[in-house]
């Protein structure tokens, strides 16, 4: 083989190892604003379509599908990736890889093989590398491949773990009310609204797991088909709760409603870009309030306060992101006529 062409193999496959291992750690951490470009389509390929699958459907049973599929997704392009890469180095030199038997240079073929076998870490299998040289690169292939494994089956507890923590959080939300009607009439202290009790108890979780969606951006590909443990479906009625207390109801002046709106922004910054819709939300209405003898001010007066770009903004996008989702904003967020199925 000529030296142009063993250098140039050397050159691509070295990247392809580097490239990989770069995208499979920020792929899965949020480490630098490039981090995953290599998966990321393929990952977001798979969402695009199951959750199109979804809305077109109206059955959200496969939510539960797409963020496993994102996974293995990656798996598998970084896999395939990082074999390429070490097989390229392999095949640019004659003298790299021997058969153990008789001596002789191995064929292409044979290259990728050998590769694939070191990079999964089982054994050199019937082939050995040609020299001292060799042995060290096939060292550090072994290793490349042995790193990436255990870093996939670390991430899998780590990410269970915050499934569990956000699904755990959403029912906290959900058993609070059906709504932010119904929270608030729960939460009722005289003619006033005190939430104290339900922040002072879900201000932290919020924040953790906002922290963990920042830190670990596949978490939004993990969802839950039922309303009552869907993480984003919890967020919007908990945020849309604390904006009608703020703008409608007396009593919305809690220290800990700052801390929770700082988690549910770090959520929304977060999001994918294909689930931020342009349709603003509708201004809910806080007549059922006044009946229930509530203070509040009047719909234009709170439709005049959320009206603020802010405002508007933070409601658009969590509505595109429950509706991405194939939930109702008015049904699932505000309650009305909730949905009790798991995948209706």
């Amino acid at each position: 083989m000529s030296p142009i062409l063993s250098f140039v193999l050397v050159v691509v496959g070295a990247a392809l190892v580097l490239v990989t291992t770069v995208d499979a750690i920020g792929g899965f951490f949020r480490i630098g604003a490039n981090a995953g470009l290599l998966t990321r389509p393929f990952e977001n390929g798979v969402s695009r379509a199951v959750l199109s699958l979804v809305r077109i459907s109206g059955h959200r049973g496969s939510l539960n599908l797409v963020g496993p599929l994102c996974v293995v997704a990656r798996t598998i392009v970084s896999v395939a990736t990082l074999w390429l890469g070490w097989s390229l180095i392999y095949v640019a030199f004659d003298e790299a890889l021997l058969a153990a038997q008789s001596g002789a240079e191995a064929g292409i073929l044979e290259r990728f093989y050998f590769a694939g076998y070191v990079v999964s870490t089982l054994g050199l299998g019937d082939f050995q590398p040609g020299n001292d040289t060799w042995r060290l690169v096939t060292t550090f292939a072994s290793l490349s491949g042995f790193m990436f494994l255990t870093f996939l089956v670390s991430f899998m507890v780590t990410i269970s773990s915050q499934i569990s923590e956000r699904r755990a959080l959403a029912m906290m939300i959900t058993a609070a009310g059906a709504g932010p009607y119904a929270i608030l009439r729960r939460y009722r202290n005289g003619d006033t609204v005190d939430l104290s009790p339900l922040l002072s108890m879900i201000a932290l979780p919020v924040i953790k797991t906002a922290e963990a969606s920042t830190n670990l951006p596949l978490l939004h590909r993990f969802h839950s088909a039922d309303v009552h443990g869907s993480y984003a479906v919890a967020i919007a009625r908990l945020d849309e709760t604390l904006t009608m207390l703020e703008y409608g109801c007396d009593g919305g002046r809690h220290p800990e409603i700052a801390l929770v709106r700082h988690g549910v922004d770090m959520i929304i910054a977060a999001l994918p870009s294909e689930w931020l819709g342009t349709a603003d939300a509708p201004s809910p209405s806080v007549a059922r309030l006044r009946e229930a003898g509530i203070d509040c001010v009047g719909d234009q007066q709170l439709a005049e306060g959320m009206s603020e770009a802010s405002i508007r903004d933070r409601r658009r996008k969590l509505k595109s992101m429950v509706e991405a989702l194939g939930f109702s904003w008015q049904q699932h967020v505000y309650g009305e006529n909730p949905d009790r199925g798991a995948g209706a």
